[in-house]
């Protein structure tokens, strides 16, 4: 299949923030509180790397977004999807910076 139009990374960016704005609405069996909280600090990762991107490799990146300030690790997740949803967040934050 042919890409029909060039690559934009805005827009990239921008499903990404809509990612997070629709995990603020996560209605699963998990705290309130701990999915604003992901959502927060996904967003502060977010701009931290939409600020400094270019100036980091790859290996940083990988590593400030799923080590370094990764919002799950202070929380407790209760279920599958939530894990899952931040991840791919996760994943598409690396894939668009890397």
């Amino acid at each position: 299949m042919v890409q029909t139009k060039p690559f934009d990374s805005n827009n990239s960016l921008l499903q990404i923030k809509c990612a997070i704005k629709d995990l603020r609405n996560f209605d699963g069996v998990d705290d309130e509180d701990d999915v604003i909280y992901a959502a927060n600090r996904l967003n502060a990762v977010l701009r931290m790397i939409d600020d400094n991107h270019s100036s980091w490799n790859n290996d940083a990146i990988r590593d400030l977004v799923l080590s370094k300030h990764d919002p799950l690790k202070n929380i407790t997740v209760k279920s599958d999807e939530f894990n899952h949803r931040v991840r791919k967040i996760q994943q598409d934050m690396i894939a668009q910076f890397s």
